[in-house]
């Protein structure tokens, strides 16, 4: 497993950084891509800008030329505005890129409140604008965009021509171990459909690898596989959420992870948390568990519990009343 912070490279021209989201490791991925000119694939958040300058001043690539911003939700974009900061004290501008319909969302990021109320989302203006066929010309290196909607409206791939590598952000869920799967649908706009047309999409498209945004690359021989795997789980995860809002328990969320956990046959992957404080109120909630006489949670547990399964529920419950509207 990468180290925080460090590059890890793919090939000559490609690397990867885990930046510690969650502060936790193996969570988000950040690619490097270095033709004539560097560009990034996302930048996560502002409280990860230092770590992922870290692995980009190892990987020799800081500042970066262009940041390609798969979509526009929080723990893609909200690093850019640190970033483009820190590029100009060395007399740098950073370009930004993004789906032509994620420019306004870049611009208003008041709808990430839908994770965390609570949370400040600076906006991003200056953003230039693609479009399906598109092509980011690194000198050597040539990215081609992919429309690829379904997790958010704005959400689209990017190609390495050259490698064949499709970096797919959240476009097809979140994959942290060999048999653990988020499905994609989080607020504010997921598609269902659009998601389902994505999958056979991406399935015409002449690529060797895909690369996720939540976490690394699905290997060639895999990469069929691990679509169908996709399809299948969104589904299964769905007819969950349909059935618990039914019951009226579609914002319980101990009774949602009850029925993924025992319902999906998917386990959980091992979360290794950085922070001290993180750990010690792990281990905190597991000695009131006990005495109470339950089992101890892992960290993973406390990750789906608290965030996963409530945004799903988000996502959820958005879809439904926007396509259920007379």
């Amino acid at each position: 497993m990468a180290k925080v912070g460090v590059p890890v490279a793919l090939d000559s021209t490609t690397s990867i950084i885990d930046i510690g989201f969650f502060d936790a490791v193996g969570i988000c991925s950040i690619y490097v891509i270095k033709g004539e000119r560097t560009c990034i694939i996302d930048s996560g958040t502002a409280s990860e800008v230092h770590i992922l300058c870290e692995g980009l001043r190892a990987a020799g690539a800081f500042p970066p030329d262009i940041v390609a911003l798969t979509h526009s939700h929080f723990d893609h974009s909200q690093g850019v505005p640190k970033l483009r900061e820190l590029a100009r004290r060395e007399a740098k501008e950073i370009e930004v890129v993004a789906s032509e319909l994620g420019v306004e969302l870049l611009a208003d990021q008041s709808y990430n409140r839908v994770f965390d109320k609570k949370g400040r989302y600076e906006d991003i203006s200056g953003v230039s604008p693609l479009k399906e066929g598109d092509v980011i010309d690194l000198g050597g290196h040539r990215l081609q965009v992919f429309n690829t909607p379904g997790h958010s409206n704005d959400q689209i791939s990017f190609l390495h021509q050259e490698t064949g590598r499709l970096f797919v952000g959240d476009s097809i869920g979140i994959h942290l171990g060999e048999n653990s799967y988020v499905p994609p649908f989080m607020p504010a706009n997921w598609d269902l459909e659009a998601f389902r047309s994505t999958v056979e999409k991406i399935r015409q498209i002449d690529f060797k690898q895909l690369c996720l945004a939540h976490f690394g690359c699905i290997p060639e021989e895999r990469t069929g596989e691990f679509l169908d795997f996709a399809l299948e789980q969104t589904n299964r995860w769905w007819a969950i959420f349909e059935e618990a809002d039914m019951m009226g328990k579609v914002r319980d969320y101990d009774y949602l992870t009850e029925r993924i956990l025992s319902e999906s046959g998917l386990t959980l992957p091992h979360v290794e948390l950085l922070s001290a404080k993180l750990r010690i109120g792990l281990k905190l909630l597991n000695g009131v568990r006990r005495i109470r006489g339950k089992a101890p949670l892992l960290a993973a547990q406390v990750l789906m519990h608290d965030y996963i399964v409530p945004w799903l529920s988000r996502g959820y419950r958005i879809y439904k009343e926007t396509v259920e509207q007379p």
